[in-house]
């Protein structure tokens, strides 16, 4: 009688773990962005993971619209897929005032993308990496990049914004949280903190040569005394023996 509940506790602690596991399979199949920094206003690299198909098909494109944010992307070369960028006539918000004309305006890169030379298999994963400059801005901002994922039969939209308290939407758009700012010198290299500065150098300290001395010198005076005093002691009991 008493295996029955040690068998139903086997069994529920089953379940837990497969909802457990199952949550975790569901969370890890969104298309996710890694990136080498996070910094606001640093340069870094994203890699995106897209874990399988849509539904079964095998994945033949993916397309990687690139937030206004953001103004040249450099994709990394994946040797299982052709590249295409697509850019717009791009005018700095300070044009007016350098009289930039239309004919000056650059380029930039609104989209990145990359097309399967042989389809992904649904059941199998891939990365896709894009360099860029991450956007001046506060710790905590998002900066997404939508992707639309097409198929041999389907699509899908990774464009759902993720909002921070929220449950996460069902096709949640990759993205990079920003963290605060590096300070930099005008040469561009990262600025020491202070403490770390301290903690490089090891400390000094600078005295006087004549206080040096006349603290050597009362020492001398004091060892004397004392030596005085025990030699005094010293002959006083031999002469009471």
């Amino acid at each position: 009688m008493r295996k029955r509940p040690a068998v139903i506790g086997t069994a529920t602690l089953g379940v837990t773990a497969a909802l457990v596991l199952g949550t975790a399979a569901a969370a890890s199949a969104h298309v996710e962005a890694t990136a080498t920094s996070t910094a606001a206003d640093s340069y870094t690299t994203a890699t995106f993971s897209v874990p399988h198909g849509c539904d079964g098909s095998p994945t033949t494109k993916l397309t990687f619209h690139v937030p206004e944010s953001i103004i040249e992307v450099t994709p990394t070369v994946n040797p299982n897929w052709s590249i295409t960028k697509t850019t717009e006539a791009y005018t700095s918000p300070s044009a007016s005032s350098d009289d930039e004309s239309a004919e000056d305006a650059g380029q930039r890169v609104t989209a990145v993308t990359y097309t399967a030379k042989t389809p992904l298999p649904a059941d199998e994963r891939d990365t896709f990496s894009l360099s860029f400059s991450l956007p001046d801005g506060k710790a905590g901002d998002r900066v997404e990049f939508p992707v639309t994922q097409t198929c041999e039969k389907g699509s899908v939209e990774w464009d759902q914004q993720q909002e921070d308290g929220k449950a996460e939407p069902e096709h949640p758009a990759p993205s990079v949280v920003l963290t605060a700012a590096v300070a930099t010198e005008a040469d561009g290299d990262p600025v020491e903190s202070t403490a770390t500065t301290a903690a490089a150098e090891p400390a000094t300290t600078t005295s006087d040569p004549d206080l040096v001395g006349r603290f050597l010198g009362l020492g001398g005076l004091v060892l004397g005394a004392a030596a005085l005093v025990v030699a005094v002691a010293s002959t006083r009991r031999r002469t009471s023996k």
